[in-house]
């Protein structure tokens, strides 16, 4: 489903939609720049869409009128959209819809007959038409659901991920610092340039806690259970991906595109096929040869072989032997006697839950 959209649409206000404006004044009085906010648009559950239009580099208005030129060109922008369009039809994204041209002129729509509510009532009723599929896309989340058997299995599980789990240009998961429950692969400090592309791997109910849900929604027989069993896993593309991708337009996101863009990210991730028990090697000698069963007893103990060979020698003899034995020699070694991933904990992808027309019922009630 898709959870984020970030995009610039063609404007079909016609007049200036923003939030008010953040001004620098020089000591003189003088305005040094001013950027224009974006505007709050209420939806379901108090979800919000961020928008505006007709941005002005004020700064360059002002340095060409005291260097004496005159009209002074403003740069002008279409219709900047900015949030969560499921949450903010649905009011929840516990599920939702890969229809990005969809979504995008449902909220619209909705978008549209918010703000002319307030400026002129008597257009609101119109119904908008958009060409969404020209609008441009700066950021594009997409999620998908895995189950795990119990809540109790929801922490182990994205422990085991950290330690054993790779993803090739991203490298292992990282927790970042406000604790638990989370794991980016593609992490960026606050401050810092985030990446192009990024995979977030995070316990659903943890967040609903944070951002939760109306009362009503809780009383829905098996809701509670299966959120606190859930592990969502998020891909976030950023403009230079998608423009790499050339899928920086709207009208190039198809259902069948976004299940394709989905897998090729997320089979990136590397779970390693180790499920054996790390003492028992009995056999192992009938399967490898010297070389691969001498890096496998270095490897248990604790050695990083990448550092005493050349990647090509290192890639070639890591795939010998986890083609013979299961063990990945480029994931951290086993701390214990079992390698657990597997063996502790299956996630199944999550379906359209049992509960959904319940919870859109109780939504639209609240």
């Amino acid at each position: 489903m898709v959870d984020f959209l970030t995009a610039e649409m063609p404007d079909p206000f016609g007049f200036v939609i923003n939030g008010g404006e953040v001004v620098k004044v020089k000591e003189d009085g003088e305005v040094e720049w001013a950027t224009q906010c974006k505007k709050e648009v209420t939806g379901s559950w108090d979800s919000k869409m961020m928008v505006r239009n007709r941005c002005c580099d004020v700064a360059l208005v002002e340095r060409k009128r005291t260097t004496g030129l005159e009209n002074p060109e403003t740069r002008a922008y279409g219709f900047e959209l900015s949030g969560n369009p499921s949450k903010f039809l649905n009011g929840h994204n516990l599920f939702g819809s890969a229809d990005v041209a969809a979504l995008a002129q449902e909220t619209m729509s909705r978008v549209y007959r918010s703000i002319m509510l307030e400026v002129d009532p008597d257009r609101s009723s119109r119904i908008g038409r958009f060409d969404v599929a020209e609008g441009k896309i700066s950021r594009i989340d997409l999620t998908a659901s895995w189950l795990v058997p119990s809540a109790a299995d929801v922490l182990p599980f994205l422990k085991a991920m950290q330690e054993r789990c790779h993803c090739p240009y991203r490298g292992r998961g990282v927790e970042p610092p406000e604790g638990p429950g989370t794991l980016y692969f593609g992490y960026s400090v606050k401050g810092k340039r985030a990446k192009d592309w990024q995979l977030k791997i995070y316990a659903k109910g943890l967040d609903l806690k944070a951002h939760p849900l109306p009362a009503a929604a809780f009383e829905i027989p098996g809701l509670a259970e299966d959120v606190c069993r859930t592990i969502r896993v998020e891909l976030t593309l950023r403009t230079a991906e998608l423009k790499r991708l050339n899928l920086h337009k709207i009208g190039a996101w198809t259902p069948d595109m976004v299940a394709l863009i989905w897998s090729k990210y997320v089979d990136r991730l590397q779970f390693g096929d180790g499920f054996m028990n790390a003492g028992h090697n009995e056999g192992l000698s009938e399967l490898m040869g010297p070389r691969q069963l001498d890096a496998l007893h270095s490897w248990m103990a604790g050695n990083d072989l990448s550092l005493t060979r050349n990647p090509r020698t290192f890639r070639r003899l890591r795939k010998e032997v986890r083609d013979a034995s299961g063990f990945d020699i480029s994931m951290p070694p086993p701390t214990s006697n079992v390698i657990p991933l597997r063996r502790i904990i299956e996630a199944t992808p999550a379906l359209r839950p049992h509960w959904a027309d319940d919870l859109t019922a109780a939504l639209r009630a609240a």
